[in-house]
């Protein structure tokens, strides 16, 4: 563990203020939820995700899901992509979404298409291939806590059936996350 060099006092409440470049840097937005923990005499705080929960799933369903439609399906939490299959996995899994992606955490609306090229989709990762993709937010209580993508070529196109499959995706993992 490395020191920041910060010092902040605990108020009469015993708030603590978490400085902004700490916040910016480890992407933890206002209301996110953190989680303790105490080591002798050290507590050190985590930002608390359902993406164990999700990653693990996720990664489950769309397995099964590959065998059966062969495309390229992701699941990402509100940082990075948690779960894939097809031919990018080792590109985007556990890489961090790009503010593109960030930027649709906060739409809730069912369904976007767009198309770009796919380092637009990775943060800091130059991956040059033209693409297109569907993605549909995955929702906890109202709140975006994930997306679900469908990537294929910029060539190809997708089918109402694909779209279908990215909400049935999204819709699940909603569902398993809530109860």
């Amino acid at each position: 563990m490395k020191t920041t060099g910060v010092v902040r006092r605990i108020d009469d409440l015993g708030r603590i203020v978490i400085p902004k470049d700490i916040r910016k840097s480890l992407r933890i937005r206002d209301g996110e939820s953190l989680e303790f923990f105490v080591d002798k005499e050290t507590i050190s705080l985590k930002k608390f995700s359902t993406s164990a929960d999700l990653s693990e799933i996720a990664q489950s369903l769309l397995d099964s899901i590959y065998t059966t439609i062969n495309k390229s399906i992701f699941v990402t939490d509100r940082d990075k992509f948690v779960a894939g299959s097809g031919k990018l996995k080792k590109d985007f899994c556990g890489f961090n979404i790009s503010t593109r992606l960030e930027e649709y955490l906060f739409q809730t609306e069912n369904l976007v298409k767009s198309s770009s090229l796919s380092k637009e989709l990775v943060d800091n990762k130059n991956i040059d291939m033209e693409c297109k993709y569907i993605l549909s937010p995955i929702l906890s209580e109202g709140e975006t806590i994930g997306l679900v993508l469908m990537i294929i070529e910029e060539s190809k196109s997708f089918t109402d059936e694909d779209e279908h499959i990215v909400q049935i995706i999204a819709n699940f993992l909603s569902k398993y996350l809530e109860d």
